[in-house]
């Protein structure tokens, strides 16, 4: 009975452990794992390009600050893709310059052997970088360049995306405005020499001709003036434009220092003569500029056309982006002896590209190029600028835009307490300042229609194409893929037209 009973007892524990392997294999089936990541995973590697040591570098710590912040966000803080790979970011100056980024591109493929390519501040830095991603088969992240030329033919490739606005966002917004608001009817322009400035005011006159208005004067500072201490001639020969045609509106395209251009402005009394068109542009250069001004001039509540303001859009991830910069101490313009912590002008394009990034390279965890190319086009994600569609036929990100005045921050709480921000005005819809499609390109799920309607307070661009546009705008989602038990996630979480006239 005694060896019995041990059988028994034998016979039953074996079942016990028969029934609980069988228990937890069941469980499994419907658990997510922690995933991870493997020692031996090679890393995504993504290469980061700015202007640190010359050219724009005011430009070039944001792109990096709100890069960062959005691979934060959109890998849900663990820095790798839901299967366990890690991202690497590697950072390469361009010194503003064609020469010297190209030199740093092709060392960063060759030898770093890179993955993705992101930034190029420049228009000109950016168009240079285009054929060379292309060449290598690298997808090529433009941000936040704005020469609309780098989404149409002849420059435009395949792989290159831009989330970021071009210079027909500002054209489409800016025209709108001065035209409906201030009953503008002739223009003159000032701009750099260079790729951006020729790109903007491009877009611009193409706009204003449309609408039956004239252009009396343009004026480029050359390459080798821009940001020079002297702008008075371009500007004089505008004033003399005035005397002899009249100019209702000066329109600037400008990138970099605008203290000495509002100077001279002052100098030269053009804000006597005309109204003058420009951008609610970043914190630092506005707060600058004003104190640059002297008395009557000034720069509060000029109203118009903002690309972007920590304030003025109305989304959770822009909110988050936000606390984000209090949370984590980042002092967007330390680089210039500021302490204030809130995202720049040209945070959020950077921010909404990683998200592209992420999204991308979790989905198509093998990196194939042509297979990320047909995911992106026409994918639309939530980013600090609300819903952004990736426009099949360019790879023009398109998103809102804004209207708003120049205020004087009183608040004693506030990060930017006694700096100049944009107050919002009204938000421009994605599909009312979309810009042209201006290239041959023929997108992976053939042409879609040209119509795209937005909708909603979750806004979606709905195809009528049927699989042409796809949306994501969650925060997380995971997919269980059974036989054999594959678990896969992707982490997708989910101009200003200045009045500066003197008081009289």
């Amino acid at each position: 009975m005694l060896k019995l009973s041990k059988v028994i007892n034998m016979k039953k524990i074996k079942i016990e452990v028969i029934f609980f392997l069988a228990l937890m294999t069941f469980l499994s089936f419907g658990a997510t794992p922690a995933a991870p990541a493997p020692e031996q995973a090679d890393p995504i590697k993504i290469g980061i390009f700015t202007p640190e040591t010359a050219g724009l570098t005011l430009y070039g710590p944001w792109t990096k600050q709100g890069f960062e912040l959005g691979m934060i966000y959109a890998t849900g803080n663990t820095n790798q893709t839901p299967d366990g790979r890690p991202y690497e970011l590697l950072y390469y100056d361009t010194k503003g310059s064609s020469t010297d980024a190209l030199l740093a591109l092709t060392n960063a493929i060759e030898t770093d052997n890179i993955d993705i390519i992101v930034g190029a501040t420049s228009s000109t830095v950016a168009t240079a970088m285009a054929p060379v991603a292309e060449s290598y088969g690298k997808l090529y992240f433009v941000t936040p360049a704005a020469s609309s030329s780098i989404t149409e033919d002849p420059i435009f490739n395949e792989y290159v995306f831009r989330v970021a606005r071009n210079s027909w966002h500002d054209a489409k917004a800016g025209v709108k405005f001065t035209w409906d608001t201030m009953n503008a009817r002739s223009y003159a322009f000032i701009a750099p020499d260079y790729s951006f400035g020729w790109a903007g005011i491009a877009s611009m006159q193409s706009e204003i001709i449309d609408r039956g208005g004239k252009i009396v004067a343009t004026e480029y500072v050359p390459a080798g003036g821009f940001g020079a201490s002297d702008i008075t001639p371009y500007l004089q020969r505008i004033a003399d434009v005035d005397a002899g045609v009249g100019v209702d509106m000066l329109m600037i395209v400008w990138a970099g220092s605008f203290a000495e251009l509002y100077r001279d402005l002052g100098l030269v009394g053009i804000p006597t003569l005309m109204n003058v068109s420009s951008g609610v542009i970043d914190v630092f250069s506005m707060t600058y500029v004003e104190s640059t001004l002297t008395f009557p001039d000034t720069y509060i509540n000029a109203t118009g056309l903002a690309v972007y303001g920590y304030e003025l859009p109305n989304n959770p991830v822009n909110d988050w982006m936000v606390q984000a910069h209090i949370d984590r101490n980042v002092i967007t313009n330390a680089h210039v002896g500021k302490t204030y912590r809130v995202p720049e002008l040209f945070t959020a394009s950077a921010f909404g590209t990683a998200q592209f990034v992420v999204n991308a390279t979790s989905t198509i965890i093998n990196l194939n190029a042509g297979a990320m190319i047909c995911h992106l086009e026409g994918l639309t994600i939530t980013t600090p600028k609300g819903p952004t569609y990736m426009r099949e036929q360019d790879h023009q990100g398109l998103a809102e835009m804004y209207i708003a005045k120049v205020v004087n921050d009183t608040r004693v709480s506030s990060e930017t307490y006694n700096q100049l921000i944009g107050e919002l005005v009204e938000t421009l819809p994605a599909d009312s300042v979309a810009p042209p499609i201006l290239t041959e390109y023929v997108p992976c799920g053939g042409i879609p229609p040209k119509t795209i309607t937005i909708t909603g307070e979750g806004t979606t661009f709905v195809s009528t194409q049927a699989g042409s546009t796809k949306v994501d705008t969650s925060i997380e989602t995971t997919t269980v893929e059974f036989g054999p038990i594959v678990f896969i996630g992707f982490g997708l979480i989910a101009l200003v037209l200045l009045t500066y006239k003197r008081r009289r």
